[in-house]
């Protein structure tokens, strides 16, 4: 007895085809939405974090600086003030004179650079250390470029697109944004403001 197997019509070949098609694309178009997901993900991530990192240390600056002495706190990514950190080390302590009172040590400046990355240098104090009364806030910089052309500074974060600091009495008020992007991505900016109370 002769066994017959019957062959598929190109009709049922194209189908087959087509769906086999249809479904590879479905799948590669599902791997290709959560990669793009993901760098967006990425991208937010990073905004945020770089944002918290530069807060963070603006707090740290700021915390050993003196509120009546900020400058330019209309303008946009700048900003300087004096410290109480002595210039010889990042971790020492404060120095206090005979009084009591507190030293005031060096211009501290904090400035954003067109790539994104922000800096911190500093001034020493015309004269020396001295007690807040008896600083010449006249001789303070008139410009950031006194400090920004010092050497020494330091990187604080990267990838901020802009700043601002303003002043309320003792609380300084900083607003951040950060612009983070990968290949293929539109830009994500990620912005966050903070308010520091300091002597």
């Amino acid at each position: 007895m002769r066994s017959w197997r019957r062959a598929s019509t190109l009709v049922e070949v194209l189908v087959g085809l087509a769906v086999f098609a249809l479904i590879t694309g479905l799948i590669a178009s599902v791997f290709i939405l959560s990669h793009r997901y993901t760098r967006v993900s990425q991208q937010v991530s990073r905004a945020q974090r770089e944002v918290a990192q530069c807060m963070e240390k603006f707090y740290g600056e700021f915390k050993r600086g003196h509120s009546q002495s900020f400058q330019a706190t209309t303008a946009t990514n700048e900003t300087w003030f004096l410290s109480n950190r002595p210039p010889a080390s990042e971790a020492a302590l404060a120095e206090f004179a005979p009084s009591g009172e507190v030293l005031w040590q060096k211009w501290v400046g904090i400035w954003c650079q067109a790539d994104g990355v922000v800096y911190r240098g500093e001034l020493d104090l015309v004269g020396g250390p001295a007690e807040f009364a008896r600083v010449d806030l006249g001789t303070s910089p008139s410009t950031l470029a006194a400090i920004s052309t010092q050497p020494g500074k330091k990187r604080l974060a990267s990838a901020i697109r802009r700043f601002q600091v303003s002043l309320d009495q003792r609380v300084v008020t900083v607003d951040l944004e950060s612009e983070t992007s990968n290949s293929g991505n539109p830009p994500t900016r990620y912005h966050a403001s903070s308010s520091f109370l300091i002597p």
